[in-house]
């Protein structure tokens, strides 16, 4: 349904007493999700890798923050004395 703006929105309405709902079945029976497994949408894999019995990958190693401005700095001096012809 739409509303006076043109804005999409849906109505609930309750189900008759006598309507049965349909099931989904896989080709072994029918298709069920079991009670203790969670789903997390920020995991990544589609779900909880500690319920799936899978261990984390390790941390990648820490970088040294510092070293690498000083290392920027190293580097944008070398370009300057080159402009200048500096060796």
């Amino acid at each position: 349904m739409h509303d006076d703006r043109g804005n999409a929105k849906v109505e609930w309405q309750a189900a008759p007493a006598d309507y049965e709902r349909t099931t989904l079945e896989l080709d072994n029976g029918p298709l069920t999700r079991k009670p203790d497994e969670g789903y997390n949408p920020y995991g990544r894999g589609g779900g909880n890798a500690r319920l799936r019995g899978k261990e984390r990958p390790p941390p990648s190693p820490k970088r040294d923050l510092h070293k690498l401005s000083e290392w920027i700095k190293k580097m944008r001096e070398l370009e300057e004395r080159k402009k200048r012809g500096d060796d």
